[in-house]
């Protein structure tokens, strides 16, 4: 899921995504272990002495890793049509030229990446910018409308508990936006649209708190971004242009109303900035009525983003790197004992990012930067890595693991995992319908094999030192047999995640496994950088992938 909180760049996303992150870290790691079953094994010599150079062909535009090498190409999506259609709207001063209905509803129905409520909200933003076309009939058409309207009203009255306070305003901001587009606002209770007024006088960042004053705007409700407005002067003069998000700085400029020829000189770089969002919300900074009322020049450069025929917008053909995919070459990099060659590229950024002088990070990126240094050793990140590490080490573990709150059970699995408090105690409820640790009798209703998703539960346990939950939820299935069968099947992941929980649950694993296994992975190294390894075989590298690989040849 993307948010305007989290795009997808980590320290400005949404996706978020994003998002969402956003998008959450779904860690399944491996135990180092050299003792199986009672007796010592021996492990083919394994390869990796290139990882850390070849992770350049991982390498995003903002000095993090890529997810995956793939080119996105320029195909249209949901996000940046969005965004980059209210962009063109802010350059031509009027209406723009409409959207085919099909190929936005066509969009919206396969661009899965996001939700049906994300995918409702990007579709409300793409038809603002024109005088035509009906939202609702779109979504209809896209066969995704209840759906998203279920789901942007439950999230309004519920939210996500997993999701950090700016993720849960920026989310709740967009939802209310969307249910205002439909036409649904008015099942919103006002107790629920007081206490979001109320969040965004506390938050503080300018981002949600923009998005949030105005969804509540378009609502009928008023609302003041109170502490980002009082800390406003403090935070211009502490950061400067280097230190500053573009996005966060535009944001604030109109919350606050008011464009200083400073402030208009830190912007206009990013008039060129890949994300779409981020430049939306720095031109809408730059041609506000602010800027005519302190006589600063209003003519800006055309946007660098084009409609195509239909009215959609194309990716962006620059690609940027994430928390998430960096975490997952930092396991890489220490499984293969690459740590200490960790790129010079990757290192400068991440201290970067964790110093006081750059821009405030998002909780969740701040985790996720310490859990990446401490992967590392990297141990002067910087105030925001540490203030990261105090975050880790409060997140709690539902006591159950269940779908409704499995970002948060694996993000405070991962962290746990991360930094080694030990095992929580905390139960799952299977995607088969069961539950580790309440095993049935009746074996008669167990599955053949474990799912990918068991697998990745039980090694995500082992991982944060619950073996005896995660062995008495694989200790019937030969796991060893489900490996060679995942990777017969084209599922690094998978055959991953079965072998990390084989090695909890002190499954022997034969030698003859050890010894075939470089020949099973061979498939999977990608083509051009062998080091690298794709999630299937004869694909392009992933960061996932390569971690998975990894674990597998530790």
């Amino acid at each position: 899921m993307r948010t305007p909180l989290l795009r997808r760049c980590p320290e400005g996303r949404t996706r978020r995504r994003g998002h969402a992150l956003a998008v959450v870290t779904v860690v399944a790691a491996a135990l180092g272990a050299s003792m199986l079953g009672g007796g010592p094994v021996e492990r083919p010599e394994r390869p990796g002495g290139a990882l850390a150079g070849q992770l350049d062909a991982l390498r995003g535009a903002n000095d993090l890793v890529r997810g995956t090498r793939a080119d996105v190409g320029r195909d249209p999506a949901l996000y940046p049509t969005a965004y980059g259609r209210l962009e063109a709207a802010l350059a031509t001063g009027r209406p723009i030229r409409g959207i085919r209905p099909g190929a936005l509803a066509d969009l919206a129905r396969t661009d899965v990446l996001d939700t049906p409520a994300w995918r409702a909200h990007y579709v409300c933003l793409a038809l603002g910018s024109s005088t035509t076309g009906d939202p609702v009939a779109v979504l209809e058409r896209a066969g995704i409308r209840e759906q998203a309207e279920k789901e942007a009203l439950g999230y309004l009255l519920v939210p996500d508990d997993g999701d950090d306070s700016l993720t849960s305003l920026a989310t709740r901001a967009a939802f209310l936006q969307t249910l205002t587009c439909l036409g649904h606002d008015d099942q919103v209770p006002r107790s629920i649209l007081d206490r979001l007024a109320s969040d965004t006088a506390r938050a503080g960042q300018p981002v949600p708190a923009l998005h949030a004053v105005e969804a509540l705007g378009q609502a009928g409700v008023r609302a003041r971004a109170t502490r980002v407005l009082r800390d406003a002067d403090a935070e211009l003069s502490r950061t400067g242009c280097r230190g500053s998000d573009p996005i966060q700085r535009a944001a604030l400029t109109l919350l606050r109303q008011r464009l200083t020829p400073s402030t208009r000189s830190c912007l206009l770089p990013a008039l060129n900035d890949p994300d779409t969002q981020t430049r939306w919300l720095v031109r809408r900074a730059l041609v506000s009525r602010s800027a005519t009322a302190h006589s600063l020049p209003v003519s800006l450069p055309a946007p660098v983003g084009r409609l195509r025929s239909d009215g959609l917008v194309g990716k962006s053909p620059v690609q940027l790197g994430t928390l998430t995919a960096t975490y997952n070459a930092a396991r890489a990099l220490t499984a293969s004992a690459q740590q200490t060659h960790t790129p010079d590229w990757l290192e400068r950024r991440l201290r970067r990012m964790g110093s006081a002088a750059g821009p405030d990070l998002d909780p969740s990126d701040r985790v996720l930067l310490a859990m990446i240094c401490h992967r590392l050793a990297l141990s002067d990140c910087g105030p925001q890595a540490e203030k990261g590490a105090e975050e880790a080490a409060g997140l709690e573990v539902p006591a159950r693991l269940t779908a409704e709150n499995q970002r948060a059970w694996y993000g405070a699995m991962a962290a746990r995992a991360e930094f080694g408090p030990g095992c929580r105690r905390t139960t799952v409820e299977l995607p088969e319908g069961q539950d580790a640790g309440q095993l049935p009798e009746s074996q008669g209703s167990r599955p053949a094999s474990l799912s990918s998703r068991s697998l990745r539960i039980a090694a995500v346990l082992a991982d944060s030192g619950c073996t005896a939950l995660a062995t008495r939820l694989t200790e019937e299935y030969d796991l060893v047999a489900r490996a060679r069968q995942a990777l017969r099947d084209g599922d690094l992941l998978t055959a991953s995640d079965a072998v990390q929980a084989a090695l909890a649950s002190d499954q022997v694993i034969p030698q003859d496994f050890w010894d075939g296994l470089p020949a099973l992975l061979e498939p999977y190294r990608d083509a051009k950088f062998p080091d690298l390894y794709a999630p299937s075989p004869g694909g392009v590298a992933s960061a996932d992938a390569t971690r998975a690989a990894y674990y597998l040849l530790a």
